[in-house]
């Protein structure tokens, strides 16, 4: 007999606000979206979010297919800011299979391996990434954050309660990283 799995509460955990409201509108408004993906400081500024001086922000987004992982910069201290709640977003890998991308920026000779075939390296991680799946790398740098927008959930999964929570800050890193593993489901995470 199987049991029943406890449904997740996203209030658990770390949370990061500026990108849930940046997540949040993605999803919803697909016109912002497409704003953040071609234009983001122009479409941050549509959020009230204002960047440091000299520092950019560019989106790209996850689909059924396409995982993108973002490669951490060299680290330093970065003041606070909407500018860096989105850079410790990219950067932060929760799940300890994901750990060596906490210290890739340190080793250029194994980054240089996992750009070449970041699946692959992946795979001999431990994680199950599906064929036909393609897993791409974008990069931090001193002046320059990646934003990877999550994949949207099916319409039949949008609810309020889910854009409620994700609009908080509570993004668990399987809902960020859906399709690596297979898809997910958004129910698992509903309040």
């Amino acid at each position: 007999m199987e049991r029943a799995r406890p449904r997740r509460d996203l209030t658990v955990g770390p949370r990061n606000e500026t990108v849930g409201r940046i997540v949040a509108k993605a999803w919803s408004d697909p016109a912002f979206a497409a704003r953040l993906l071609a234009d983001s400081g122009a479409a941050l500024g549509e959020l009230d979010i204002a960047l440091p001086a000299g520092k950019t922000v560019s989106a790209v987004r996850n689909a059924a297919s396409l995982t993108n992982v973002v490669l951490p910069s060299p680290r330093y201290a970065e003041t606070a800011s909407a500018y860096a709640d989105i850079k410790a977003f990219g950067e932060s890998y929760r799940d300890p299979r994901f750990a060596p991308l906490d210290w890739i920026s340190r080793d250029p000779v194994f980054q240089a391996r996992f750009e070449a075939d970041p699946a692959a390296a992946l795979r001999r991680w431990g994680i199950r990434v599906p064929d036909g799946m393609t897993v791409s790398t974008v990069g931090n740098t001193l002046s320059k954050a990646w934003l990877v927008l999550p994949a949207p959930p099916d319409a039949d999964e949008m609810t309020g309660d889910l854009l409620d929570a994700v609009a908080a800050g509570w993004i668990p890193p399987a809902i960020r990283y859906a399709g690596i593993e297979g898809p997910v489901r958004f129910a698992r995470f509903a309040r």
